[in-house]
């Protein structure tokens, strides 16, 4: 995130990094944790963020489970301890993706800067 904002000359306080960088921090936790809990059958995780006319796109590759159902949940109650991440990275970002191939979760999260 730091490179990214040296590449965009926006500094920390550039409300659609932070937003970004949410999402990045949601869906990520949730692929590490999730590949780890699962003993991952493939390499570990793989990471890519680029930046391209004045949008940002990261994405994860990895060889966990799979997500049932879980894109289109909306967000848990107050009181829920958990189930938040995939709905705060879905309102904050410009695009979502997930896909399942095989073994292999994809997913790719876009922000327009």
């Amino acid at each position: 995130m730091d490179l990214l904002r040296e590449r965009t000359g926006r500094g920390a306080e550039d409300r659609n990094l932070i937003l970004f960088e949410t999402a990045l921090a949601e869906i990520g936790s949730n692929v590490l944790i999730y590949t780890g809990k699962h003993g991952s059958k493939g390499p570990p995780v793989e990471y890519e963020l680029r930046l391209e006319a004045g949008t940002a796109t990261a994405s994860f590759t990895d060889w966990g489970p799979p997500l049932h159902n879980q894109l289109p949940r909306a967000m848990p109650a107050p009181t829920s301890e958990a189930g938040r991440g995939i709905a705060i990275a879905r309102k904050v970002l410009d695009e979502l993706g997930y896909k399942r191939d095989g073994e292999v979760n994809y997913w790719r999260l876009v922000k327009r800067l």
